[in-house]
């Protein structure tokens, strides 16, 4: 009875630790929106979209603004991460056009809740805010095809999840073993707790035997 008591306290004690290692890599997910229109609102976005899941750097695309002749309103919105993390931010990297790096001012780009919704706003251009006046790209280029936008997150906690990629062709290379993904690393954090407790478990069970 008492090996019994035992391991199925040692195996609740596991399944507890293995919850806390996973919520160890744990963060909330946000979704970044892409705002845009051109100066005559002909051309727009308002759902392009990537989902944040940790620090990290993520790139949202568009091909829904092709055709704009300008940049009226061109912002990324993470929805709510203001509110629900107020110490994250995040950092404008890259802007590229039509796959072409467009150059800009960093000192110039807003941060934060600008709007006052709880969401954290990168702000690349607006022709109804600050960057009007004193815009940290040029306004008035043309967009044929697509806009990517490249930013980092920190202060979330966790990490970005990775890019979805092809399977690799079998006669590919593995990868390094310190090639660690979030989930490899989570699953080896519980695989070893799982370890450590049922060992624990069986030198109990012994001790018991030999009393009786």
């Amino acid at each position: 009875m008492k090996i019994r008591k035992i391991l199925a306290a040692a195996a609740a004690a596991a399944v507890a630790l293995s919850a806390a290692a996973v919520n160890v890599f744990a963060a909330d997910e946000y979704t970044a929106k892409l705002g845009f229109a051109d100066t005559a609102w002909a051309v727009q976005d308002w759902e392009s979209s990537v989902a944040v899941t940790g620090d990290g750097q993520y790139t949202l695309e568009s091909t829904a603004v092709a055709g704009a002749a300008d940049f009226g309103v061109f912002v990324v919105d993470i929805e709510q991460m203001f509110a629900g993390a107020p110490e994250a931010t995040a950092v404008l990297d890259k802007v590229e056009v039509d796959g072409s790096e467009l150059s800009f001012d960093a000192a110039k780009i807003k941060y934060g809740d600008i709007e006052e919704k709880g969401n954290y706003r990168i702000e690349i251009y607006n022709q109804y805010g600050e960057t009007k006046n004193d815009s940290p790209v040029n306004q008035a280029t043309a967009i044929g095809s697509s806009v990517k936008i490249t930013f980092t997150v920190s202060g979330l906690g966790g990490e970005a999840a990775p890019a979805e990629t092809e399977a690799p062709a079998a006669a590919e290379t593995a990868p390094a073993a310190d090639s660690n993904t979030q989930s490899a690393t989570t699953g080896n954090a519980s695989a070893a707790v799982m370890i450590s407790v049922m060992a624990a478990a069986g030198a109990a069970a012994a001790a018991s035997r030999k009393r009786k």
